[in-house]
């Protein structure tokens, strides 16, 4: 019984520390690069280019300190997608190939959602 008890403590434990993981980390930093490369993506339409590639040091910057954290705990291809998706979209930027920039943006912003969605607690995930 005395294991039942232990093993159930751990259980909750380790579930504990995926919601936090989930609702300080992953959830907060996905909804920021969803949300701010929309303003990246306006930025790109109307041809701002030198705004878009001061706003694309800024996210690369703070892309380098979440990785950091993330490579431990959240699947490394997704990772890696990511870190290419970010180095294309900067290229185009700075190319100011605007048709390519604004579709490698929507797909990084698909690869944010995808982790979001991973990483959530649901029962499709525990299963």
């Amino acid at each position: 019984m005395r294991m039942v008890v232990i093993s159930l403590i751990i259980l909750l434990v380790l579930i504990g520390i995926w919601i936090w993981f989930h609702f300080t980390w992953v959830e907060p930093i996905t909804s920021f690069y969803y949300d701010e490369l929309d303003g990246l993506s306006n930025l790109i339409s109307n041809e701002q280019w030198n705004s878009a590639e001061e706003d694309m040091v800024f996210y690369y910057e703070k892309w380098q300190d979440v990785r950091n954290l993330w490579i431990y705990f959240i699947n490394q291809s997704d990772i890696d997608n990511i870190d290419s998706s970010i180095k294309r979209l900067e290229s185009f930027v700075k190319n100011r190939d605007k048709t390519s920039a604004q579709a490698e943006l929507e797909h990084l912003r698909i690869l944010f959602n995808i982790i979001k969605e991973n990483e959530c607690l649901s029962l499709e995930n525990i299963m």
